[in-house]
């Protein structure tokens, strides 16, 4: 079984995985407000059943090179959100250098323009489709993880 898993990052940020708790919480004051105790609780537990895939749910890429299928979407407590996409094989690997720019002020509107250089991995099916794999940085660690990726594949 020649599956790989690439892990792209949260899918949702750490502030919104806050507020769904809260809102839990602030739902759970709410039940006990207007409802018995048990009918509460057990609306609760219903609706925090859900907080751990809303926690711990990922974008991911995964490539089965046995079905000949490429997943792009998000996974959560093993399960799949997404599309997945059929192909006849891999052009290639590629890594794209994009310039970035952030621009902060001071108080005193004083503005001070950040340049810097980010690298972004991109696979390229036969098809002529492009999906995004992952970002960094620094050149040697983005060509390191992406000969990996390679070597996983079997693309040389």
């Amino acid at each position: 079984m020649k599956t790989i898993r690439i892990n792209k990052g949260r899918a949702l940020n750490l502030p919104i995985r806050f507020i769904g708790v809260v809102g839990v919480i602030v739902i759970m004051i709410k039940l006990m407000e207007t409802l018995s105790e048990p009918w509460s609780l057990i609306i609760v537990i219903a609706i925090a059943s859900f907080l751990p895939a809303l926690w711990f749910s990922y974008q991911v890429i995964i490539i089965d090179m046995e079905k000949k299928e490429l997943f792009d979407g998000i996974w959560t407590m093993g399960k799949r959100l997404g599309s997945s996409t059929s192909f006849n094989g891999i052009e290639k690997i590629f890594i794209n250098r994009i310039k970035t720019k952030q621009t902060m002020y001071s108080l005193s509107n004083k503005q001070n323009v950040l340049a810097s250089y980010e690298y972004r991995a991109y696979i390229k099916l036969d098809s002529g489709e492009k999906f995004f794999l992952i970002s960094h940085p620094i050149k040697e660690e983005i060509e390191e993880k992406v000969s990996k990726i390679r070597k996983k594949i079997g693309i040389e």
